[in-house]
């Protein structure tokens, strides 16, 4: 069945002109999301990658392109958490002595900020809403609608990330 067109449909416009024109200005802001979930530059363009892929995959079913934005977060959200949960069993070991070239941006933001440090503490879903809410700036409300849960979910975990970050934040100002 043929969508009617609203304000923001252009006529004569392919499924994917439509795709792309949306993800367009969305492409940056998600990698950057993923950067600073995973905290790593290569997962995160992995992770972006596969929420492109997954957004493609379920375009038709995007009803209101205005909600393009925050679907996409969703996307995002939803493959960082489950690359965070995968992390936890799974560990990282580094091959002999191979180290990138090139300083990863994200490890190295996050290295240098203390909140970002503290970041490593917490498990995907207080992470998710620690990053949405303090780095992306969206509101408990946005954040709720986005991650599908209710505003008191929300902020419960922001209470508990805060609180479980603190004393990290006050060993580190104590050592200034």
């Amino acid at each position: 069945m043929e969508m009617p067109l609203t304000a923001s449909r252009v006529a004569g416009e392919s499924a994917r002109e439509r795709f792309e024109r949306l993800l367009r200005p969305e492409l940056d802001r998600a990698y950057g999301l993923a950067g600073y979930l995973l905290g790593e530059a290569a997962e995160a363009e992995d992770a972006a990658g596969e929420a492109v892929a997954r957004a493609w995959s379920r375009f038709d079913g995007l009803r209101n392109d205005d909600s393009f934005g925050g679907w996409l977060t969703r996307i995002v959200v939803n493959i960082c958490r489950d690359r965070l949960r995968r992390r936890r069993v799974v560990p990282f070991v580094p091959l002999g002595g191979l180290e990138p070239e090139a300083a990863d941006p994200f490890a190295t933001a996050l290295e240098r900020d203390a909140v970002g440090r503290a970041l490593r503490l917490l498990g995907p879903e207080q992470r998710a809403v620690i990053v949405l809410h303090y780095w992306n700036d969206l509101s408990v409300a946005e954040i709720a609608e986005i991650l599908r849960i209710p505003s008191g979910t929300v902020k419960w975990r922001l209470r508990n990330a805060c609180r479980r970050m603190r004393p990290e934040l006050e060993r580190e100002e104590a050592g200034r």
